[in-house]
C-alpha cells in the first residue's frame, strides 16, 4: 500500500542504557517508605486504593492519603510506580489481549519483558509499541524491533500489536486508535514510564503510527513512522494538514529516496519530503527526517540512529503550548484540555464537498484551506509564571480542562481561561481523589492531574 486519496472534491529520571555504567533498573529502585511522611502507610493506602472496587471506599482512602502524601511530585510518582499492584510478568514473551469496548474490538498483542524488569521498582520502564506491515504479524514486528534495538532490547518493554482491521491501512477510528488500547493495557499490567513511550511501525505500521500520534500526541514520548506518510481521512493532498498537532512530540520519520510506484507523480518519497519541508516551515524543534539514499520501500532502518532516538524519547505531558486540529469529537484530546461538545457536527469525509473558486489556485491548497475552515481546534497554553491554563477553542461548545499538578502552584490562586474569558480564578486544593482515580484508570503515573473542570464556550450553539 502506498497512496490513498480521499473522496473529497477538492523525566523525570530515566533508565540507563546498554554500554552505560550502572546496574539494571531493578537495582536502582528506591525504598517507598523513605519517600513520604506516611512512609509504608502511604504506600499501603495506594495499594488499597488501586485494589478497591467500591467508589465510596476509594474516596475514603483518598482522604486518608491526602494527610500522608509525599511532599514532592517526584516522590509521589516513585511511590505510585512501586506500590501499584500488578500481575506477575516473568521475563520473555507473553501473548495478551486488550479488553475491548464499545468503540473498538479487543486487540491481540505480544509483550516482551526483559530479564531485569522489576514490577515494584520506583522507576518505570521505557516502552516501545510497534505495529506490523501488510501481511505481517505481531511476532514478526517484534522480531524486527529486536533487530533494530540490538542490545538495547533488554532495556525496554516492547509490545507488538496485531492490527484488528484490514490487510491494507485505512484511516478508520479502529486503525487510528488500537495502539492506544495496547498502550493502556500494558500500563495496567506493567511498570511503565509513560514519559518514555515510543510508537513505531513500518509501511502499514508506519501509517498507523502517524494516524495515531496525530490525534494523541500527549500520550507518547516519541514516534518513529517508517516507509509511509501521514495518511488520514483528509487524503494525500492534505498530508501536512495536521502536522501542527505533533510539534511538541519527538518524531523521527524514515523513508526511501525512491519509494514511489511506477507511473506515479507522487509517492511516499515526495509526500515525506513535503512533510519535512512543512515541519521546517513550522520551526519544529523535535522533528528528524531520515531519507535513505537510493532505497525504495524495502529499506533497512538505520538501527543505531533508531536506538539513539528511542533513548532520547521524553514526553512533554503538559507542554507550554500545544495546538490540536481535528475533525471528530473523539480526536479532541489536547494535553490539558479535551473537547466534550462541539458547536457543529463532525465533518463527513465520505460526502461530496465543493468549493467556489474566483481565480486559479493550487487544488491541494484549496482542499487544505477548506478542511481547515471546517476543522475543530484547541490551543492550550501554560504561560510561565502566571499559574494559569489558557485554552482557545474553535467550533467547540464545551471543554474539560485538567489542572496539571506539576505545572501549577496550588498555594496561590489558579486561573483558567477559555477564549480569553476567565472561567475559574481562585484558590483550589489538590483533588487527591481525582489524582488517584486518574492514575488508577490510566496507569500513567508521570501525568499527574490535580483536578478537572468543565467550561462552556461563550456564544457557542449546539449543532
Amino acid at each position: 500500500m502506498r497512496l490513498w486519496l480521499a473522496p473529497v472534491v477538492l523525566a523525570a529520571s530515566s533508565h540507563l542504557w546498554a554500554g552505560e555504567a550502572a546496574g539494571p533498573p531493578a537495582a536502582q529502585a528506591t525504598t517507598v517508605a523513605a519517600t513520604a511522611p506516611g512512609g509504608a502507610d502511604a504506600a499501603a493506602i495506594v495499594r488499597a486504593f488501586f485494589a478497591e472496587a467500591d467508589a465510596a471506599g476509594r474516596a475514603d482512602l483518598a482522604a486518608r492519603f491526602a494527610a500522608a502524601a509525599p511532599k514532592s511530585w517526584g516522590d509521589l510518582k516513585a511511590m505510585l510506580h512501586a506500590a501499584a499492584p500488578r500481575p506477575p510478568l516473568p521475563a520473555g514473551r507473553h501473548k495478551l489481549q486488550t479488553p475491548g469496548d464499545a468503540d473498538s474490538p479487543p486487540v491481540r498483542y505480544v509483550l516482551r519483558v526483559p530479564e531485569a524488569y522489576a514490577a515494584d521498582a520506583a522507576r518505570g520502564w521505557p516502552l516501545v509499541v510497534t505495529c506490523h506491515g501488510t501481511g505481517g504479524s505481531g511476532e514478526g514486528a517484534l522480531n524486527a524491533l529486536e533487530r533494530w534495538m540490538g542490545p538495547d532490547a533488554e532495556q525496554v518493554l516492547a509490545a507488538a500489536a496485531e492490527a484488528p482491521q484490514g490487510e491494507r491501512f485505512e484511516p478508520t477510528r479502529i486503525n487510528m486508535e488500537y495502539p492506544l488500547a495496547v498502550l493502556a493495557d500494558v500500563r495496567r499490567r506493567a511498570n511503565v514510564d509513560s514519559d518514555r513511550t515510543v510508537l513505531t511501525g513500518f509501511s502499514k505500521g508506519g501509517y498507523t503510527t502517524w494516524a495515531t500520534v496525530l490525534f494523541s500526541p500527549g500520550e507518547w514520548g516519541a514516534a518513529a513512522p517508517m516507509a509511509c506518510y501521514p495518511m488520514t481521512e483528509a487524503g494525500a493532498a492534505a498530508a501536512i494538514l495536521y502536522l501542527p498537532n505533533v510539534l511538541a512530540l519527538r518524531v523521527q520519520h524514515h523513508w526511501g529516496e525512491n519509494d514511489i510506484e511506477a507511473g506515479q507523480k507522487e509517492g511516499i518519497n515526495t509526500l515525506s519530503r513535503d512533510v519535512a519541508a512543512e515541519m521546517k516551515r513550522l520551526a519544529a524543534r523535535r522533528f528528524e527526517a531520515v531519507e535513505y539514499a537510493g532505497q525504495g520501500h524495502g529499506f533497512q532502518p538505520d538501527s543505531s540512529r533508531f536506538r539513539a532516538f528511542v533513548r532520547s524519547a521524553q514526553r512533554e505531558a503538559f507542554p507550554a503550548e500545544g495546538r490540536l486540529i481535528f475533525h471528530h469529537l473523539w480526536q479532541g484530546r489536547a494535553w490539558a484540555a479535551r473537547a466534550t461538545a462541539l458547536a457543529k457536527a463532525d465533518f463527513d469525509f465520505s460526502a461530496p464537498h465543493s468549493v467556489r473558486l474566483t481565480r486559479p489556485e493550487d487544488p491541494r491548497k484549496v482542499k487544505r484551506d477548506f478542511l481547515m475552515s471546517q476543522a475543530f481546534e484547541l490551543t492550550v497554553r501554560l504561560p510561565p509564571g502566571q499559574n494559569m491554563v489558557a485554552v482557545m477553542a474553535r467550533n467547540i461548545r464545551e471543554v474539560e480542562v485538567e489542572l496539571p499538578a506539576e505545572k501549577l502552584d496550588f498555594a496561590r490562586p489558579v486561573r483558567v481561561t477559555l477564549n480569553t474569558r476567565t472561567v475559574f480564578e481562585g484558590l483550589r486544593k489538590v483533588d487527591w481523589l481525582e489524582l488517584l482515580e486518574t492514575a488508577r484508570r490510566t496507569g500513567d503515573f508521570e501525568r499527574l492531574v490535580a483536578g478537572r473542570l468543565k467550561a462552556s464556550v461563550a456564544g457557542a450553539k449546539s449543532p
